[in-house]
């Protein structure tokens, strides 16, 4: 079925709590109704690192906690309306902000929660969940009572190794810090369920991420040492990244522990079924980041300073793929398969029957059988202008020369370039590609200045859509845009 959808994450939702939340989905979700669109895709929703990126987290598991609607917290009475007003005063994105307010917040919401009798589903939750809330609820108590150190740092080396004698004296000893951090995803899971069912009620399937890597300084490593390579004392000895390409002379070493994956398959992949079951509850779509990786996956020695001097190894391959699509059912999985990609990676997708990515950005090398132009799209994949690390389309048209505008519009069969982004709307809703998704940004014909991330530098993560972004003459204009591509 021909359909499309907006990317817009969560954090970028226009809010006065220095980041988008949960509380602020109504308006947007009223937009993609009146505009015709049936999806809406988010970035992780995991919680975020010190460079506030949704790709490298603390859990593959745990909600991100920024996202928590202050609003539902004041009116079931765990906060006051002064904590409240405190938590609403900022302008712009301002991750500092929201979790300074957001943990005062929580903190004197689980005070208040632990006077009275918790609700019946809290012991639900806690059971249901134990298999990964137990670990890191225990992980960011001890994270919090070393400093915030990361886990291979901490000062005792027999809860750093996990001996079980040190981690009940731990669990008792933190107890009441313990409790605090699965209470926060307790809420978290409430207010999610609250928004599914706000986006089912509309129609709205909601297309959601992961990284296909967590990050070393993770519950997940430091719970589970034996699923990922690593030495005897529990440091990383081969990490992930990706060699040398036109664009980086260095490659990129992103320095992710590499899976062991002959330990996983020992314990039939649970961690990764668990791990997908999990976002199963959460997305109704999932988009894997870095597909091939299962295919083939670049490995280069702990220690190094570039991806230079890397290697490719076998990856885990099919019949994994198969299983854990099976498992995942309803599920829909999305292949991220962009990049300099071996015809292994596309046979490999093609065999899992998963939609594979296209990126309209990519399209103009001047070859006429490129994959990514609107005209070339297959009908089994999910296409875009641009993608969270992308240039906004009207930002990647200013950085084009004189000579690449003119090609871009030659071929594409374009007069002029006036309002860019919405005519390559226009051209990407025409496509043969099952489903199609815009950037908010695209849709308001934002420049550069609202790129959200631009791989390999710092300060991203802060783009905030603006409120008259959600306007009654966009939606019309989208939707008339949908109806016409019969989506």
């Amino acid at each position: 079925m021909r359909a499309s959808g907006v990317l817009l994450h969560i954090t970028s939702l226009p809010s006065s709590e220095g980041v988008g939340t949960l509380g602020n989905v109504d308006r947007f979700i009223e937009f993609l109704v009146a505009s015709g669109q049936k999806y809406w895709q988010i970035l992780p929703v995991t919680p975020t690192d010190f460079v506030n990126s949704p790709y490298a987290s603390p859990s593959a598991f745990a909600g991100n906690t920024l996202l928590i609607d202050l609003d539902d917290l004041a009116k079931s009475g765990l906060i006051s309306d002064e904590t409240l007003s405190d938590g609403k005063t900022c302008k712009g994105n301002d991750y500092a902000f929201a979790a300074e307010h957001k943990e005062t917040a929580l903190r004197e919401a689980y005070h208040n929660f632990i006077k009275y009798n918790p609700p019946l589903d809290y012991a639900d939750f806690c059971d249901s969940n134990a298999y990964w809330l137990d670990d890191y609820a225990l992980f960011c108590a001890l994270k919090k009572h070393f400093g915030g150190k990361s886990w291979s740092e901490w000062d005792d080396e027999t809860v750093r190794m996990r001996q079980s004698a040190a981690l009940e004296r731990y669990a008792d000893m933190l107890s009441d810090e313990v409790d605090y951090y699965v209470f926060c995803q307790y809420v978290f899971a409430t207010q999610w369920a609250k928004f599914r069912d706000k986006l089912a009620n509309n129609g709205i399937k909601l297309l959601g991420d992961i990284p296909i890597y967590v990050s070393y300084d993770s519950a997940d490593v430091w719970a589970h040492p034996e699923l990922f390579q690593l030495t005897d004392d529990r440091r990383p000895s081969w990490v992930a990244g990706v060699p040398p390409d036109y664009f980086s002379a260095d490659g990129q070493l992103w320095g992710n522990p590499l899976y062991d994956w002959k330990a996983m398959k020992a314990d039939n992949y649970d961690w990764w079924h668990k791990r997908v079951a999990k976002c199963a509850e959460l997305f109704d779509v999932l988009r894997i980041d870095h597909f091939r990786a299962f295919d083939s996956y670049y490995a280069i020695r702990h220690g190094e300073q570039t991806a230079r001097r890397g290697h490719w190894e076998k990856g885990v391959g099919y019949e994994f793929l198969k299983e854990l699509a099976q498992k995942a059912s309803p599920l829909t999985i999305v292949a991220e398969d962009l990049g300099d990609i071996p015809p292994s990676v596309l046979k490999l997708r093609e065999k899992c029957g998963f939609p594979g990515m296209k990126v309209v950005q990519f399209a103009f090398d001047g070859n006429p059988d490129n994959a990514f132009l609107p005209t070339n799209h297959e009908q089994h994949c999910v296409a875009y202008l641009g993608t969270h690390d992308n240039d906004t389309t009207l930002g990647w048209w200013q950085s084009l020369s004189a000579d690449e505008q003119q090609r871009v519009l030659a071929t594409l069969k374009l007069p002029t370039d006036e309002h860019i982004a919405h005519q390559l709307i226009v051209l990407l809703a025409n496509s043969r590609a099952e489903l199609v998704i815009y950037s908010m940004q695209d849709i308001a014909e934002d420049d550069t200045t609202a790129r959200m991330n631009k791989p390999g530098t710092l300060g991203c993560w802060k783009y905030m859509a603006k409120r008259g972004d959600f306007c009654a003459a966009n939606a019309k204009w989208l939707k008339s845009v949908t109806e016409q591509a019969d989506r």
